[in-house]
């Protein structure tokens, strides 16, 4: 008998090995979801796995899903840290770890959810993607996979792809060309609960969890009730299911020694309070802000605030634009399940929250929820509802010509709400918050605060060579309404300018500037005194001034 038939055989007959293989052993490590039109691959989709273990894994009888659809997979003997490429038998691909499978389920374009699952229905790895995994203009992606670029971190999620880097445009059969060695530190942070009845909490996490250590109840206290049972929610593993001992309406949860899949413990968002959702109406939840001409490569964005006094559910919440003959477009979710959004709270909505805050200040990235797509804002003039099933709960009409007269380009600068006398009226987001407060309080607070202003310098001795904070100055604001501008100069003792941290910047109610003892020439200026002039104007005509002295010290050496 020749080796290839001993092979063949020893496929066939070897029994599973799902008894020694666990979570992550095996991996999804390449997708195929927008074949054509081909750069140079065939025109087919595929789902590529590896086998990330160090022991043969026989995939007879597991299964692969796609969202709704499932095939079971033929016999394969899928040998240690190698590859096999699952496609439709139509498919043609010239590698040799090809294994078709009848009624291969077609990959959706947007998102979908790729899940795994061995012989005994256990979940192996499951990877819920987007098409803004890309990180590419839609024109790109076409004919262009996506790789999974650390196969050591298969439950980072999205982080861990991105679009294959190979000229053909994608490497199907063979190792990734966008593989490389994930350098990261994030952790299972709370993100958000969803409130189903007064015996049940979903807690949505950041990441993938330990399931295991999840799954105990000691990692949980609920301030009001005692935890009852928990149950880790298969296939992504970052939704934990509480039941509680008795009903409850309001409380917090606190979480202890939760981690995530490499064993990470979030440090800093590990409570959050939660409350018995009431059905919203008309003017509970508002439109907050909107970003809808953004720089290249940002996406847009919505920001929804309650103003009521009591928790809203968002499982039946929607946006959608109005058109100019008034009819609706169509509905965009804005939550995938009951989010509660809590009295005072504001949450955004974007299409791709890592490029949304990796251009803007998230402050608050739990409060920017990730959607598959927003209503059309057109750059110019728009109309928004925001809706509750089929009850309007708030209108909004916006216009470029909204923004600030004294801004010279108000390409990426967002607008943002401002109520007086039932009045819906719009400002641009302050320079000095960065032009946008996505998930957060606006720079313009409302309603509008006394008339008064005050500024302050503050230690009135800082020393560049000390350790953050204490090696710089900081400038503290407190404004009267919106719509300054300001201009901050540095003068040395014989009064002339050194440096300029601001030149006509829109400021908001609030905010901070810091100076670092460097000048103009980005050169480090000499121990001595300084002066803060700080000039605001605004529309009305209104101008105010102040000094403001300060010492700069430097260490002897």
């Amino acid at each position: 008998m020749s080796v290839v038939c001993i092979a063949l055989l020893w496929q066939v007959i070897m029994p599973n090995d799902t008894a020694v293989t666990g979570i992550y052993d095996v991996v999804v490590h390449e997708l195929m979801i927008k074949p054509a039109p081909a750069i140079g691959l065939p025109p087919f989709e595929y789902v590529e796995l590896r086998n990330r273990s160090s022991h043969a894994v026989q995939l007879q009888r597991w299964t692969l899903a796609v969202n709704k659809r499932e095939i079971t997979l033929p016999p394969y003997l899928l040998q240690p840290d190698s590859l096999v490429l699952l496609c439709a038998p139509a498919a043609h691909f010239a590698v040799p770890n090809v294994l078709p499978a009848d009624r291969f389920p077609p990959l959706p374009d947007d998102s979908g959810l790729v899940v795994l699952y061995n012989d005994r229905r256990e979940v192996r790895h499951a990877v819920a993607y987007t098409d803004a995994w890309y990180g590419l203009p839609t024109s790109a992606r076409a004919g262009r996979s996506l790789e999974m670029c650390d196969p050591l971190q298969p439950c980072s999620g999205k982080i861990n792809w991105t679009a294959s880097p190979s000229p053909a445009g994608g490497t199907p059969g063979t190792y990734n060309a966008a593989a490389r060695t994930l350098t990261t530190d994030t952790r299972p942070d709370l993100y958000f609960i969803e409130m189903p009845d007064s015996l049940h909490l979903l807690l949505h996490f950041s990441k993938t969890l330990d399931s295991a250590k999840a799954a105990l109840t000691a990692g949980y206290q609920v301030s009001t009730s005692p935890v009852a049972a928990v149950t880790v929610l298969s296939p992504l593993f970052n939704i934990v299911s509480l039941r509680l001992a008795s009903a409850v309406d309001t409380g917090t949860v606190t979480l202890q020694g939760i981690t995530d899949c490499d064993g990470k413990e979030s440090g800093l968002k590990n409570s959050l309070s939660f409350a018995r959702p009431l059905p919203p109406v008309p003017g509970d939840v508002v439109i907050n802000e909107l970003l809808f001409d953004p720089p290249a490569g940002v996406p847009e964005f919505i920001e929804l605030h309650n103003r009521s006094a009591h928790a809203v559910s968002l499982r039946n919440v929607f946006l959608c634009a109005r058109k100019a003959d008034g009819q609706r477009g169509p509905a965009k979710r804005i939550a995938a399940g009951g989010r509660l959004l809590l009295p005072g709270q504001w949450l955004a909505v974007t299409t791709a929250a890592d490029r949304l805050c990796g251009y803007y200040r998230c402050t608050s990235p739990e409060n920017v929820q990730e959607v598959a797509s927003l209503p059309s804002m057109p750059a110019e003039d728009g109309a928004l509802q925001l809706l509750a099933d089929s009850m309007v709960l708030d209108e909004v009409s916006y216009a470029a010509a909204f923004h600030f007269p004294l801004i010279s380009q108000p390409k990426g600068v967002a607008l943002e709400r401002r109520d007086s006398a039932h009045t819906v009226r719009w400002i641009s987001a302050a320079a000095s918050a960065g032009y946008a407060t996505p998930g957060y309080a606006n720079s313009f607070p409302w309603p509008d605060m006394a008339d008064n202003a005050r500024v302050k310098v503050e230690p009135a001795v800082f020393c560049p060579d000390d350790a953050a904070p204490a090696n710089r100055a900081t400038l503290h604001w407190d404004l009267p309404g919106g719509g300054w501008v300001g201009n901050v100069t540095v003068f040395d003792a014989t009064g002339h300018p050194v440096c300029r941290p601001a030149r006509n910047m829109t400021m908001g109610n609030k905010g901070n500037l810091y100076w670092d003892g460097f000048g103009e020439n980005k050169v480090l200026l000499p121990p001595g005194i300084y002066i803060f002039l700080i000039e605001i104007f605004d529309l009305k005509g209104r101008v105010k001034r102040w000094k403001q002295p300060l010492v700069m010290a430097r260490k002897l050496n």
